[in-house]
């Protein structure tokens, strides 16, 4: 780790506490302890054995400024909404943006609202926000210090909600290099079924740097359906983590779209933390020019009969890059345990490059584990089975790769952000589906 007083942090820090209004005590307490843990951590460099293939000397090396408040307009994002976007928190730069939101009248229970309005009047607010996501984390640790708002959802027992929550995180240029940290904590109560989708959209051209910690929680026998979708400008630098803890019986499936950022950095840590938890965990990689994207997994089985599933697929083409890191733990004493994990990667040209590292660390018996990589490029009997057929050979290769591709977003069970996703497939791959 480099010591933190090499970067421009600290700076960053002190004029955001003096920018944020008068917060809880509970929350200048947790920041000030979040942004000490950061500086004894440090960042992370490629000799750390978790970031060796993801540099961020240049993210320490920038003096960055809090992302100030900008006016956009709906016409702004509407590339960027889903269908049926019929409940929706906006965020720019960090911002709460009350004008592009839609927030109708919701079942009793059930909290959808910016952490700003509730940091007083949400008791279960106070309890929750930062008791999973570890201050450990030298990113989520600097996220907690300087978060200035985020989506808080929260279902009391017995709730369903068809209709998907889409929280919609924009960033705009700005003066210089802007940093911009949000959070969202979901909270599903016992037997809840929720449906939430997180995008992160960047407007514009000047670097910034996107620092993201979602927190979800599914108490017993909950469903939650969830969706992290990247959409950045390449001038983005994305540090992300998606903490899911799973109680008994219930299951919390997961999504992660990397589409755009110059740099990205997802980690997912899954704690099944009761008998009978299941997590499912899926991801798609579509990168060009020098984009580079780093997931990494971690699947903590922590007791008997749990259940997790990985499948995370990579396209890269030009000089970009995708590294896959996938752990799964299997602690004493949870027995009965079944994991699966899987990564396939598609190369399209010889200046790509793919790194893949599964893990599996089994401390018990009586348990069904496995994993496997590939890495290659398309198939050479299928274009000419294909060509043969009549396609030209860039047909051909487009309609290998939609397929490659298509079978991650053929596993989203939130049909709005499924359609929108299988049209941009399309899109990129010279609109197969219609031809």
């Amino acid at each position: 780790m480099t010591a933190t007083t090499e970067n421009g942090f600290a700076p960053t820090y002190a004029a955001l506490r003096k920018a944020l209004p008068q917060e809880p005590a509970w929350l200048s307490e947790l920041r000030e302890e979040a942004f000490e843990n950061f500086r004894a951590l440090g960042l992370p460099t490629i000799k750390h054995e978790e970031w060796r293939w993801t540099s961020v000397k240049a993210i320490g090396a920038t003096q960055w400024t809090p992302a100030a408040p900008a006016r956009i307009s709906e016409a702004d994002i509407k590339p960027f909404l889903l269908a049926d976007d019929d409940i929706r928190l906006v965020f720019v730069n960090g911002h709460f943006a009350e004008n592009l939101c839609k927030l109708p009248p919701l079942p009793e229970g059930m909290v959808v609202q910016p952490i700003s309005r509730v940091l007083d009047s949400d008791e279960a607010l106070q309890l929750k926000l930062g008791r999973y996501a570890a201050q450990t984390s030298p990113f989520t640790a600097l996220n907690t210090a300087l978060f200035t708002d985020g989506a808080y959802i929260r279902a009391g027992n017995g709730l369903t909600l068809e209709v998907p929550i889409h929280v919609l995180y924009v960033t705009t240029d700005g003066n210089g290099p802007a940093e911009s940290s949000t959070r969202t904590l979901v909270f599903a109560g016992e037997s809840v079924e929720l449906r939430v989708v997180e995008s992160f959209v960047g407007l514009g051209s000047t670097p910034r740097f996107v620092n993201a910690v979602s927190e979800i929680v599914a108490k017993g026998n909950a469903r939650i359906r969830h969706a992290k979708l990247l959409r950045e400008s390449d001038a983005a630098s994305h540090v992300g983590l998606n903490e899911i803890h799973v109680e008994r019986d219930a299951a919390v499936t997961s999504h992660c779209i990397c589409l755009g950022a110059g740099l990205a950095r997802n980690d997912v840590h899954a704690v099944l933390a009761a008998e009978g938890a299941e997590c499912v965990l899926n991801g798609l990689v579509l990168g060009r020019g020098s984009q580079h994207f780093d997931n990494h997994l971690e699947v903590d089985h922590v007791r008997p009969h749990g259940r997790s599933r990985q499948l995370y697929r990579a396209v890269v083409d030009d000089k970009s890059r995708s590294v896959f890191s996938g752990k799964v733990i299997v602690r004493p004493g949870a027995n009965g345990t079944d994991a699966q994990q899987q990564n396939n990667n598609l190369l399209l040209s010889d200046d790509a490059k793919v790194d893949t590292k599964p893990q599996l660390e089994i401390y018990t018996d009586d348990v069904k584990c496995s994993h496997g990589a590939t890495s290659g490029q398309l198939d050479r009997d299928a274009i000419f089975f294909l060509r043969s057929r009549g396609l030209n050979e860039q047909t051909a290769r487009n309609l290998l790769t939609y397929a490659f591709a298509n079978d991650v977003i053929e596993q989203i069970k939130i049909e709005p952000l499924k359609q929108a996703l299988e049209a941009q497939l399309a899109e990129r791959f010279h609109g197969l589906l219609e031809s």
